[in-house]
Parts: structure tokens; C-alpha cells; sequence
């Protein structure tokens, strides 16, 4: 090969490296920036000029720390001078975060790395440059919303947690949830779960354990109220909801939920029950106190029948003639008469009890018949009729009774009370169980009494609303928070035929599978 040839060979591949280099720098996404010793620019790549709005030719020979804002700028002649004093290898190194600066002055966060090209005298450099905003934007607005997180789960009283069952990642806590657990943070030094179930009120871990089962084998939700023992010995309500993540595979890999520590908001639900029980008591006194002629006329009843036989035996013991078959019958009425007193009682005794309340299995027909026996003093003294039409079959409420016979027993008064203009031939209620579209209980009172003003059917539950001149108007009110309490609902209505309907609701207790 002559020497001519190897010349224009080594200038073709000089060439096709210089068009090669080339075509890195205009496909790089980061601005490459070429300058001498003196900080001179000597090249700006299309990138360059993209990011920083110059044309390549314009900022030729002119210094690099035209592209920073200050202190950047000065630090940038300070860097240079040191490197060539020092002879280090680089001036500032790799993925150092500053602030560039446009041609039209705006800033912007930047990535800068900048070395020596080797094999140079004097000396050039080149620098990369990355624009770095979109990722600082996102972490500073992932930081906001981590700290808007914390905030908020202050506020809440909540805490969260990630569990990774299929990675090397570790688990996480939020800083709270240590707080709704009492324990300090940092403090999690064993699984999540395994930490937690110590802490789980002994009455309340065979359910979180089978919560947690389901969580675990088959991916169900879990969401659970149970009560937490702090190290103190302290008692605290917490609500934990947890959900799963799964791979493609149906793996499950990932467990994230939250607890919630929900303590205030049971105390205020118990003190606000304790209230509503303490009203329901009220009302219940209230109701007996207006019954008071008619249930005296009840009690006065039976107490006359036992004077009278025990006179009549008198009678007889002092009789010649008297056998003892007769003494006997006496007695049996004077037994009879006095039982018929006690059951009075005892049921009047139950009804106005100030107790807890008890919610147990009952039958709606029954609630009616129970209702009847109290109110059929008033029944016969006010000369009303009442007709009873049970549900054709036997259906379970889960209730307090004297507080359910407490609503029946304050909607037939009001019943009564809106008949007696009435004829006695036309006064009669309807008392009525069915089961309704929704798969509740329906008991209905109607009457055919004046029937209830549009006007004032809006503030017909309102407390102290009333339309008789001797209402408290509090009975309806109380009415509806028991009614509401047990999960139904209570309204009224025109009855068709004159009067007026009262309804309420109580969910019906489903029967176990496979009965």
C-alpha cells in the first residue's frame, strides 16, 4: 500500500468517527458541551440548544458559565482554575445538582458532570448536562404529599402498612401507626403481623386470627373492629382494613391496609346510646304517668275481686253451714284475682325499668301481642277497637323488646287520642306484621282518626313537636331513635280511609345455612 493511500485511509476513518461522534451527540437526550482550559465553548450539541434556546454557533468562544446563574457561575471558574492547578482528574464529578439558566434567563434544575478529554494540551473538557426538573418536581411533590399523608393520618388517628411477601423489599409502617399502637418509633423489629397479634384483646383475637386466615390463604378483605392493649394496659379501639396485591400468576404478593384508631368515636357512639337509653327511660315513665287512671282502674280491678272473696270467706268460716269445698273455691278466686294483680304489676314494672338493653331473638308476631296486653286498659277505657293482623309466619328481629313494645305502645296512644272525637263505633285501629320488598319487618299502626297535617308532617319527628295540648313531644322523636337504632326506619302516611298510618321497619335475622 503506498503511502498516498494509507493517508486517505486513516483520513476516511478519522472522518467517518467525526460523523459517527456526531451522531452520538445529536442523539443524545442530555446537552454535551465542549470546552478549552480558559472555558471557552467549543461545541454545543442539539440537545444544548434545545434545552437552553441557544444555536450552537451563538455560543461558540463564549465561557461555559454563561449557561449558570450565580454562585454557579463563579464556582465554575473556581472549579476549573483548581483542576488545572491540581491536575485532578475531574473538575466536579458525576450527577452533581445545580441550577441552569436559559437564554431567556429562566432557571432550571439541573445534572452536571463534567471530565478532561484525556490526551489534550492544553487541556478540554466536556460536560454533561441533564435536565433534572420533571424528576425534582415529582419528588418534591412526592414529598408534599407525604408529608400532606402524615398530616392527615395525624388528624385521622390512622396509620398504614405495606407487607411484601414476594420480594426482598422490606415492610413498611407509617410513623402513626406506632402512635395508634402506643409503641414508640422504629420499634417493629419482627413481621407485622406477628408484632401486632400480642397487642389484640384476648376476647377479640380468635376473630382477627381468622380475619388474618383469610387475608393470608384466600385474599379476602379484611375489615375488622377489634380492641388493642397498649403497654400501658390501656384499652384502645382500632378498625383494620386490609386488602392484597396479586402477580399475573395469582400469586398473592403484596398486603397493604390501615388501622384506624377509632376509640373516641365508640366512646361518643356508647355515651351517646347511654343517652338515648336514658331518654327511651324517660318516655317510658312519661307514658305510664299519662296511662296512670287506667292502669289503677287495671290494678283496681283484681284488688276488689280479692277483697270481695275474702270477705265471702270470712262469711263462710263463721257459717254453720259452711263446707270447706266453698272455702276452697274462694280461695282459688282470691289466688287467681291476686296473680292476675301481680302480672299487672310485674309487667308495668318491666316496662319502665331503667336497665341496659338487650338485644335478643324475638318474634314480630309476638311484640304485637305483648304490645296489646299494656295497652288494653286505655283500649277499653277510651272504647277503642283493635284489630290484629299477624305476618303469616314466624319472623326473627334481633331487638330490645320494652323498647320495641315502647314504639308500638306510643303509636296505638296516639292512635287512641286521635279517635275520641270519633263515635265509639268507629274508633279502631289496625295494628299489622308483614314482611316488606326490602326482606324487612313491617309493623304498621292505622287509624281512622283527623289524620296528620300536611303542614306539620315534616316536623311530625322533630323533638318537642307536638299537636295535643298535653304532649311533652317527645314521644315520636324517641320513637324514631329507637327505631333508627335498630336499623329501620319510621315514617307515617294518610291512611285511605281517613286517619293516619305510622310504619317502621326492623331487619329480619337471616336464617342459618341449610336450615
Amino acid at each position: 500500500m503506498t503511502p498516498t493511500r494509507a493517508a486517505e485511509q486513516q483520513e476516511e476513518r478519522a472522518h467517518r468517527l467525526e460523523q459517527e461522534f456526531q451522531a452520538v451527540l445529536d442523539a443524545a437526550v442530555d446537552a454535551v458541551v465542549l470546552f478549552d482550559h480558559e472555558g471557552r465553548i467549543e461545541l454545543l450539541n442539539r440537545a444544548g440548544e434545545r434545552m437552553f434556546g441557544y444555536h450552537e454557533q451563538e455560543v461558540i468562544g463564549l465561557r461555559v458559565n454563561l449557561l449558570l446563574p450565580e454562585p454557579y457561575r463563579s464556582q465554575q471558574d473556581d472549579y476549573l482554575r483548581h483542576h488545572i492547578e491540581a491536575g485532578e482528574p475531574r473538575i466536579i464529578g458525576i450527577g452533581r445538582e445545580l441550577l441552569a439558566k436559559r437564554r431567556d434567563g429562566s432557571e432550571f434544575s439541573a445534572e452536571l458532570a463534567v471530565g478532561r478529554v484525556q490526551g489534550t494540551d492544553p487541556p478540554r473538557f466536556v460536560g454533561f448536562i441533564r435536565d433534572v426538573t420533571v424528576r425534582r418536581n415529582s419528588e418534591e411533590a412526592l414529598r408534599r404529599s407525604e408529608a400532606q399523608l402524615t398530616i392527615a393520618q395525624e388528624i385521622a388517628n390512622l396509620g398504614n402498612y405495606v407487607v411484601h411477601l414476594d420480594s426482598n423489599c422490606e415492610d413498611y409502617w407509617s410513623p402513626h401507626l406506632y402512635r395508634v399502637l402506643g409503641r414508640r418509633y422504629g420499634d417493629l423489629y419482627i413481621g407485622v403481623y406477628d408484632y401486632l397479634e400480642p397487642m389484640v384483646h384476648p376476647a377479640d383475637r380468635v376473630r382477627w386470627q381468622q380475619a388474618r386466615r383469610a387475608l393470608d390463604t384466600q385474599g379476602r378483605s379484611m375489615d375488622i373492629e377489634y380492641r388493642v392493649i397498649h403497654p400501658d394496659g390501656s384499652l384502645r379501639h382500632v378498625h383494620h382494613i386490609a386488602q392484597v396485591s396479586r402477580a399475573l400468576d395469582g400469586r398473592i404478593v403484596r398486603q397493604v391496609g390501615t388501622l384506624h384508631d377509632i376509640t373516641d368515636r365508640r366512646r361518643a357512639e356508647d355515651d351517646a346510646r347511654q343517652m338515648q337509653d336514658r331518654i327511651a327511660h324517660f318516655g317510658r315513665i312519661s307514658t305510664m304517668g299519662e296511662m296512670a287512671a287506667g292502669l289503677a282502674h287495671e290494678v283496681n280491678q283484681p284488688l276488689t275481686a280479692i277483697a270481695t272473696y275474702a270477705q265471702a270467706c270470712q262469711r263462710l268460716i263463721a257459717s254453720e253451714h259452711a263446707s270447706s269445698d266453698d272455702i276452697a273455691t274462694a280461695l282459688d278466686h282470691i289466688c287467681t284475682q291476686a296473680l292476675r294483680a301481680g302480672e299487672v304489676i310485674r309487667r308495668l314494672r318491666q316496662f319502665v325499668k331503667n336497665r341496659e338493653v338487650r338485644r335478643e331473638l324475638l318474634d314480630a308476631n309476638r311484640l304485637l301481642d305483648d304490645v296489646l296486653v299494656l295497652a288494653q286498659t286505655d283500649l277499653r277505657h277510651h272504647g277503642v277497637r283493635i284489630v290484629v293482623e299477624h305476618a303469616p309466619r314466624s319472623f326473627p328481629v334481633q331487638a330490645d323488646a320494652v323498647q320495641i313494645q315502647q314504639v308500638i305502645l306510643n303509636l296505638v296512644r296516639n292512635s287512641i287520642d286521635a279517635m275520641l272525637d270519633l263515635p265509639e263505633t268507629h274508633r279502631e285501629i289496625l295494628l299489622r306484621a308483614r314482611m316488606d320488598g326490602e326482606g324487612d319487618v313491617e309493623l304498621m299502626v292505622a287509624d281512622r282518626g283527623t289524620g296528620v297535617d300536611v303542614a306539620a308532617a315534616a316536623a311530625l319527628f322533630d323533638p318537642f313537636f307536638t299537636t295535643k295540648s298535653g304532649g311533652t313531644g317527645l314521644g315520636l322523636s324517641i320513637s324514631r331513635s329507637i327505631v333508627r337504632a335498630h336499623g329501620g326506619k319510621l315514617w307515617c302516611s294518610a291512611n285511605p280511609g281517613g286517619g293516619a298510618c305510622f310504619f317502621f321497619t326492623l331487619p329480619v335475622v337471616p336464617a342459618p345455612a341449610g336450615s
